[in-house]
């Protein structure tokens, strides 16, 4: 799931709701049935596409699903776009020049560039597009713009993009430019709320339609400025049930599974015509703790100790979740950066991480003066038990044995979780109370929103409580680290600050990181040719290139 940061958008508190109200689940039955349908009269360029997590919105401000993502990714352009290899090329943008020291970005537009509706594509669009997120704080990726100025359009094709200060991250792959002629004649205020039921973009595959709870489907754009794709057409099926999810690819019903559970993946090995691939994901799974300092909060207090949380941290086992909540298909967590970021990520070494040390737990403990009472639990000098509330999605299987891991490995340190499973909006509604979250603990994940450290770093910012911040983290350093590393253009200085960040959350133990999984995927090889694997996914990721360059087996 990608979720936006502090913006007046959908973050991942809203999504969930807004999906609940807009799409239908429908039965197994219903799924087989629907995609039989799809297959007996899908056309050989058509591409099937299997995931169990429908879109939120089509709106390209506000979505938060990774879904949504996906879909508008393929029918609206951004300035640039990430290749194969995640690195930023040219997109609406043939060229683009860094000026004053990484506050000023020059783009030239491809003169070619049409909208949907025929219209041409002009600077006045992207200017729009900017003032938009930036200015009226609306967009999946406000967070970006934070140091916007404005823009300078020099001609129909060239325009410059300012900001006060050096942009680390430059957020031209990730903002989706929009038609000024449609989306600036909405009322003031409704852009955030517009449902985009027929989006009109200028990329490479148009708008086609949306079953609720079914399909999506999008078809190629003639007028593209690109090379056309062998791919006619996109039908993205919806499936409420994995396992008729993975028959259906064996059949040959769909052509792609965009996620497949572990235990299912390992199934599908020597399958005929079926190739599994597992790549590293932007992906981790965590149990937060609920940090607030809100009088309002109905925690309880003992959660607040930092003792406690590293205590709980140490009494985990990372590789005990990997091993049996994953079938061994990812690794065993640490910092907020997964090993996909590469130098990015912090190492923290072995002697020095808080994971499946019991002894050591018991002993912080101790010398807090944690006494053990009747059954074991812990409590204070006040007789306060080490008693804490335990919150996971019930439909999610790895985070529910997770949470069942957690209640037994904290009682050997005298520790009580009191486990229970929430349908997924309701958690998301506990979780985000800000003004009054009453929970202890909680399981869930992250993925990130780009390929990029920024995303990630930003969610525990004192800036983002009410916005992304799940467990209300507040300190001043870690806030005054990031707004040093989004300004530091040299890598290897803002790697450090990075680091630092890292080591600093960690050890503060508002999250303990579980594991970051694989991202596993599988697909024909007797539909369609050409998948090439890359870090984050073949397919559900921030690259739409897979998409443009497949061919048929």
């Amino acid at each position: 799931m990608s979720e936006a940061r502090g913006t007046a958008g959908l973050t991942r508190r809203q999504f969930l709701e807004l999906g609940a109200a807009t799409s239908a689940a429908i039965g197994a039955t219903s799924v087989i049935d629907a995609t039989s349908r799809a297959a007996e009269s899908a056309p050989a360029t058509t591409l099937r596409v299997g995931w169990n997590s429908p879109p939120d919105v089509l709106n390209p401000f506000t979505y938060a699903t990774t879904a949504s993502a996906e879909i508008l990714n393929l029918i609206y352009d951004p300035l640039l776009q990430y290749d194969i290899h995640l690195n930023a090329v040219p997109a609406l943008a043939t060229h683009v020049k860094v000026s004053e020291g990484g506050k000023a970005f020059t783009y030239t537009l491809r003169p070619n560039a049409k909208w949907h509706d025929g219209k041409p594509v002009t600077t006045a669009d992207v200017a729009f597009s900017y003032d938009v997120v930036a200015k009226g704080h609306v967009g999946q990726f406000g967070w970006t713009l934070n140091d916007y100025l404005g823009c300078t359009i020099t001609s129909p094709t060239v325009i410059t993009i300012r900001f006060k200060a050096p942009q680390a991250f430059n957020a031209a792959p990730v903002l989706n430019i929009v038609p000024k002629h449609i989306w600036g004649a909405l009322p003031k205020g409704k852009l955030a709320t517009y449902p985009n039921a027929h989006p009109v973009g200028s990329g490479p595959f148009t708008f086609g339609s949306w079953k609720q709870g079914q399909s999506v489907q999008v078809n190629r754009n003639p007028a593209w400025w690109g090379p056309a794709p062998a791919v006619a057409s996109i039908i993205w099926e919806q499936f409420d049930n994995d396992d008729v999810m993975v028959q259906s690819l064996e059949s040959g019903q769909i052509d792609i599974i965009a996620e497949v559970p572990s235990l299912l993946w390992k199934t599908l090995k020597g399958k005929a015509n079926v190739a599994p691939i597992s790549m590293e994901s932007f992906s981790f799974h965590h149990i937060g703790f609920n940090v607030s300092t809100s009088p309002k909060s109905g925690a309880n207090p003992l959660i607040r100790d930092r003792t406690v949380r590293q205590a709980l941290c140490y009494a985990f086992d990372r590789q005990q979740f990997v091993d049996l909540c994953l079938a061994g298909l990812g690794q065993p967590g640490s910092v907020l950066l997964p090993p996909s970021f590469g130098f990015w990520q912090e190492a923290i070494p072995a002697h020095q991480q808080l994971d499946n040390n019991p002894t050591k737990a018991n002993a912080m403990l101790d010398a807090a003066g944690y006494k053990r009472g009747a059954g074991g639990i812990r409590h204070d000098a006040k007789g306060n038990k080490l008693s804490f509330r335990l919150i996971a999605i019930q439909t999610t299987n790895e985070d529910v044995l997770a949470g069942r891991i957690c209640v037994q490995r904290a009682a050997a340190i005298g520790i009580e979780l009191q486990f229970q499973t929430l349908d997924a909006t309701t958690l998301n509604n506990v979780v985000y109370n800000a003004a009054a979250p009453n929970w202890d603990m909680f399981i869930w994940g992250w993925d990130s929103g780009a390929p990029d450290p920024d995303y990630l770093m930003s969610i525990e910012l004192t800036s983002q409580i009410g916005g992304n911040a799940d467990v209300f983290y507040s300190n001043k350093r870690y806030d005054a680290l990031y707004a040093a590393q989004a300004v530091q253009m040299n890598k290897t200085q803002r790697a450090v600050t990075l680091h630092q960040m890292q080591k600093l959350f960690y050890e503060d133990a508002a999250y303990c990181i579980m594991w970051y999984q694989a991202k596993l995927q599988a697909y024909r090889t007797d539909t369609w040719k050409g998948w090439r694997e890359t870090t984050g996914g073949a397919i559900y990721n921030f690259t739409r290139a897979n998409y443009l360059s497949i061919t048929p087996a």
